[in-house]
């Protein structure tokens, strides 16, 4: 006497079914989770890279005594002898820094202001001039900021009147509040 129901093996079409959309709604979360988590990776690996940049370029004036052009547009900063206010003399570069992927240079306010800068000094630059001066760090008080696309993440190479060298800040909430990593 055989059982006919205990020899059938296999699933039915309705468990496969939930399975595959179990997995689907798992595999959703984890996408939305990874895409976060890169541009968070992103715009961090932007605000190192600025900061050092920054203190490259402060090492060169002091190195060579003179005064540099540090400009910031699009995805490139550049590194230029001379000052900032004299754009004839900016033909020389010395170095160049270009953003990797969707990062951007935010040479305009657009609501989002530097960390920690006195009230004049919020909004972020598109150039700064380095003045080698001894015992004091070349870059003056300011910020470049960096925006990951058209996220609300923002990278902010900072330089205060008060500190030596340069630091970055990270906000992920379009400038409302920024942490130091």
């Amino acid at each position: 006497m055989l059982n006919s129901c205990s020899d059938k093996r296999g699933v039915t079409l309705i468990e496969v079914l939930a399975v595959v959309t179990i997995m689907g709604i798992l595999a959703g979360i984890g996408v939305t989770n990874m895409r976060a988590a890169i541009m968070n990776s992103r715009i961090k690996d932007a605000g190192i890279n600025v900061t050092a940049f920054m203190q490259r370029a402060a090492n060169e004036a002091t190195r060579l005594n003179e005064k540099l052009c540090l400009t910031a547009s699009g995805k490139s900063m550049k590194l230029f002898k001379g000052e900032c206010t004299d754009s004839e003399k900016l033909d020389e570069k010395i170095d160049e820094m270009n953003l990797e992927s969707a990062n951007q240079f935010v040479t305009t306010s657009n609501n989002v202001n530097c960390p920690e800068l006195p009230a004049g000094k919020k909004s972020p630059v598109a150039n700064m001039t380095l003045t080698p001066k001894i015992g004091k760090s070349p870059i003056p008080a300011g910020c470049f900021l960096v925006r990951y696309g058209s996220s609300d993440r923002f990278a902010s190479s900072i330089k205060l009147a008060t500190k030596f060298g340069a630091y970055y800040k990270l906000s992920y909430d379009a400038g409302s509040s920024w942490i130091e990593p």
